[in-house]
């Protein structure tokens, strides 16, 4: 599973590829770690990355998380693409939304041509004997879907874009 993140306008991309239960490989640019996870609360975490043990805990409300890594303290907004960007009420370009693993279409909520809102659902892909809702990055049309409800697709698939 992909994620996109912004640092001082900078984006990175990090891809989580959970291995087993619980055992995930991160890949931050060039470089991995081996991340195994255990739960210990409901908001909080422990982290065995590459053997070095780190305890997280995470509050989130609608426009932010608190989180605490061994004690320091971290304060992650949620933005929209635009806010990221600096470019309030500009319309965003176009947007290909990939698959980071592969998995099976189950449902297909939108048609080519239809208008999407940011974070309204486009479809269920099930990965990993889990089901996850792709959402819209932006605001916009929806120009390509190309799997259809039942599919399989392959990690690095185009799933849709919007512009």
């Amino acid at each position: 599973m992909n994620f996109s993140l912004w640092l001082d306008d900078k984006e990175f991309t990090l891809n989580l590829e959970e291995k087993v239960k619980n055992d995930i490989l991160v890949s931050l640019g060039k470089r991995e770690y081996h991340v195994l996870v255990e739960f210990l609360r409901s908001d909080e975490i422990l982290l065995n990355i590459d053997g070095k043990i780190h305890n997280v805990i995470i509050n989130s409300n609608s426009s932010s998380h608190s989180v605490y890594v061994n004690g320091r303290f971290f304060k992650i907004e949620k933005k929209s693409v635009s806010e990221i960007l600096g470019r309030k009420g500009a319309k965003p370009k176009k947007r290909d939304v990939k698959t980071s693993m592969p998995g099976r279409i189950v449902k297909v909520f939108v048609e080519e041509g239809e208008e999407v809102k940011e974070g309204q659902a486009v479809l269920i892909l099930e990965a990993m004997k889990m089901q996850n809702e792709i959402k819209s990055p932006q605001p916009g049309i929806i120009t390509k879907i190309n799997p259809a409800a039942g599919d399989s697709v392959e990690a690095g698939s185009l799933l849709f874009s919007v512009e």
